[in-house]
């Protein structure tokens, strides 16, 4: 076949509202190729999560919320960090804070 991949990062939200309760990420895969992936979540207060999730998760369908333990306000979100997989577009694999270059 020739099946593409394409993850996006679709939305990043506090939970309820809160910074200090964490996010909810939710990522879309937009093609029909499946892999495991890679995210890296970049807090403004310099930690760094890297989360790594199996392929089963695109199982259930296109689209995966799950939830990363921050403690300060998020800047950036990416998949595939390292730019590993064979994505068909990476300029939806990064969501940076509103003002962020």
């Amino acid at each position: 076949n020739n099946w593409k991949l394409d993850i996006a990062v679709r939305d990043v939200r506090y939970k309820k509202g809160d910074i200090t309760n964490g996010i909810e990420v939710t990522i879309e895969n937009l093609e029909k190729m499946v892999m495991p992936v890679n995210v890296k979540v970049i807090e403004t207060n310099g930690t760094e999560h890297v989360l790594s999730l199996p392929v089963e998760i695109w199982q259930r369908g296109a689209k995966w919320t799950f939830d990363v333990p921050t403690t300060s306000e998020v800047k950036q979100v990416s998949v595939d960090p390292e730019k590993k997989l064979p994505d068909f577009d990476r300029a939806n694999n990064t969501w940076k804070k509103v003002g962020q270059p």
